[in-house]
This record gives structure tokens, C-alpha cells and sequence, in this order.
């Protein structure tokens, strides 16, 4: 018997040696791509604290978290069947993904029951219709749209990318909003921003960006015996279609070319970005009354412009949603770009995301609920 357990165990030896001599060459192989990928997903952590401006290389790890962090895991569960130590790797990198994770998908709310002086805001870039084409027509999409605003009885609507044929028309879009402030550029049709709401707006701001249509307006509105000022933000979009994209780099002899476009264009629109949050921040700290920040962000929670205008403020959804963030249509679950940012001294109730067809974005509404 003695004899077997020591033949077992000698066999047993061999073939772990012959093993380990068969995969060093895997294993170099799999930490040096686990470096590489964790060192990317650090890179795009570290993004958000690196103005585009002075620096611009980590902004493109920043947009590409999402599949960074899930090669990340593809490598983990892969060093875990494997047995290898350096499953630390990417292990360590996703860590802070545990910190970050309720920016982009949530269980379960926090906030519930609360109860006091609120108000009701929807925020919504409605795409000037265009994108409801591929599903209804873009008059079935503006009728939709205002049963849509008006059954959720909102004290105060921000819409980007509003379009209208005639400027005459606006009063008469939304009777049940008496107060609203607009800013339209001309084009084949007038398009912009719209604020609405059924509070008195006392004062007003539009904030233009130089060399862009894009603009966000600052409405200061009486609630009660209280001020608060409300920016409705469409912050500089990287004017791309994805479809387009994909049948473009799909083509070898012109993917190079394509894949350097679309990364240029990717650049100067977080350029851009980056100095419109600049100009908001700017506006917010000349204010003398608490702000609200929503709207079209164009930019995911992990980036610069998210980390600077939340500084000093809560997200709704992160304090008050569920599920998935998302708020753009194209590539949902995957990216969120709309926003709803609040005092810290407020809290949020009842953060929704409307998946309604009208256009390539989701209305997002949330409770928000004044200190006590």
C-alpha cells in the first residue's frame, strides 16, 4: 500500500512539473497583458482629476472604463481557473470599481418615504426629434412628448435640443407651464434650450459657448420664501454617429483614417467641454442662492466634467436610483450622460429613467426634497 502512495505521489510530481514546463510562456503572456489592462483601467480612474486641457491622453482611458473594467474581470475569472498568483492583477485594479459602482448601476434605493417641501424636476434633450424617425413620426413624437411632460407634472422642465418651426408658437406649446425662459439658434428650424416651470423665474442667464450651439440657461426661481437657481446644461457632444462609425471602421482600407478621426473629434469635444464647465462653475459661484445642474452633459460619470460639477454636489441617481443609469438610448445600458445634480445639504427621492421612444435620450425625473 506504501508502495502505490508513493508511486501516486511520485506520478502526481511529474505531471506538475511537465505542466509548469509547458506554460511559462502563457503565464508571461498573461501578466503582461493583465499589466497592460490593469494599468489602462488605473489610468482611466486617475482621468477625471486631469484637465483635458493641460493634458489630454488619459481622457481617452476615461471613455473607455466600461470595457477596460470588464477585460479586467474577463482577465480575473481567467487567472482564478488558471490558479496563478497573479490574478492580483487585475484583482487590484478593479477594487475601486467597487467605490465608483453605483455611478452606473444601483440596487435597491436610499432614499424613500421622504416627506416636506419638494419640488418635481424632469430634465429631458429631446434630439430635435430626429432620432424618433426610425420609430414614429417626428409630429407623433412632439405630441407624444407634451402628454409625456405633462402627465409627469413637473415644477420645472429642462429640455435641450428643443426644436420649432416658429418661435410664436412657444407660449402656446405648454400652457400648464406660465413661467419659462429660451434660448433658440436658427437653423432649418429654431433649436435650443427651453426652462419651464410653475414657480415665478425672478431672473435669468444664458450662457453661451464661444464657437458652439450649445448653452446652458441659469434660471433663478422663487419657491415659497425661497431662491434657487437651476442650470440647464447641453454641454458639447462629440457629433458622431455610431452607426456611421461602425460601418466606416469596419472597412480595413479605411479604418485607420476613421479610428484617427473619430478620436481627434473625441478630443476637441472634451476640450470644449472642459472649458464650459469652467464657464458654469464660474456662473454657479457668482450665485448667491443654492443651484440645481441638469441636463445633457455629454460625458460619462467617470470623466472631469463629472468629477467638476459634482464637487460640490449630490448625484440623484446615485443618492436615489435604481438599475441601470443610462440615460442615451443608442448604446444602452452602457452610457449615462444625463444628470441631475443637487445641493448637499438637499436630498433626492424617486430618481427615474423613462424609457420612452421620442428620442435618442431618456427623460430623467427626480424628487428633490429641501433641508429640514
Amino acid at each position: 500500500m506504501a508502495k502505490v502512495v508513493k508511486e501516486y505521489a511520485r506520478i502526481k510530481r511529474t505531471r506538475h512539473k511537465q505542466k509548469r514546463q509547458r506554460s511559462p510562456f502563457s503565464d508571461v503572456l498573461y501578466r503582461f497583458f493583465a499589466l497592460i489592462f490593469a494599468a489602462s483601467l488605473v489610468i482611466s480612474y486617475i482621468s477625471v482629476y486631469i484637465d483635458p486641457t493641460d493634458f489630454h491622453i488619459p481622457m481617452y482611458f476615461g471613455l473607455y472604463f466600461i470595457p477596460l473594467a470588464f477585460i479586467n474581470l474577463i482577465m480575473l475569472i481567467t487567472g482564478i481557473f488558471r490558479k496563478k498568483a497573479s490574478l492580483l492583477i487585475p484583482l487590484v485594479a478593479l477594487l475601486p470599481t467597487l467605490v465608483i459602482s453605483d455611478r452606473f448601476v444601483k440596487i435597491g434605493k436610499d432614499y424613500t418615504g421622504q416627506s416636506g417641501e419638494h419640488i418635481k424636476v424632469l430634465t429631458y434633450n429631446l434630439g430635435r426629434y430626429i432620432s424618433a424617425g426610425r420609430k414614429i413620426t417626428q409630429d407623433q413624437a412632439i405630441s407624444e412628448i407634451k402628454g409625456f411632460i405633462k402627465g409627469e407634472n413637473a415644477d420645472i422642465v429642462c429640455l435641450q435640443e428643443f426644436s420649432i418651426k416658429d418661435t410664436a408658437q412657444l407660449s402656446r406649446y405648454l400652457p400648464d407651464y406660465p413661467y419659462h425662459v429660451w434660448h433658440l439658434f436658427k437653423g432649418q428650424k429654431y433649436f435650443g434650450n427651453i426652462t419651464l416651470s410653475r414657480h415665478p423665474i425672478v431672473e435669468n442667464e444664458i450662457i453661451k459657448f464661444p464657437k458652439s450651439t450649445n448653452l446652458a440657461i441659469a434660471s433663478d426661481i422663487k419657491i415659497g420664501n425661497r431662491m434657487i437657481r437651476i442650470y440647464n446644461c447641453h454641454l458639447e457632444s462629440y457629433s458622431i454617429s455610431f452607426t456611421s462609425i461602425i460601418k466606416k471602421i469596419s472597412k480595413r482600407d479605411t479604418f485607420q483614417e476613421e479610428f484617427n478621426h473619430v478620436h481627434e473629434r473625441l478630443r476637441i469635444a472634451n476640450l470644449k467641454r472642459s472649458e464650459q464647465v469652467k464657464t458654469v462653475l464660474e456662473s454657479e459661484e457668482a450665485s448667491c442662492c443654492p443651484t440645481i445642474v441638469c441636463g445633457d452633459f455629454n460625458d460619462m460619470p467617470l470623466s472631469y466634467t463629472y468629477h467638476k460639477l459634482t464637487s460640490s454636489k449630490k448625484d440623484s441617481f446615485v443618492e436615489a436610483g435604481e438599475g441601470f443609469s443610462a440615460t442615451y438610448s443608442v448604446l444602452w445600458p452602457l452610457l449615462r450622460i444625463d444628470y441631475i445634480l443637487i445641493p448637499g445639504e438637499y436630498n433626492a427621492d424617486k430618481h427615474m429613467i423613462k424609457r420612452i421612444p421620442y428620442s435618442d435620450h431618456y427623460p430623467v425625473t427626480t424628487n428633490i426634497y429641501f433641508e429640514q
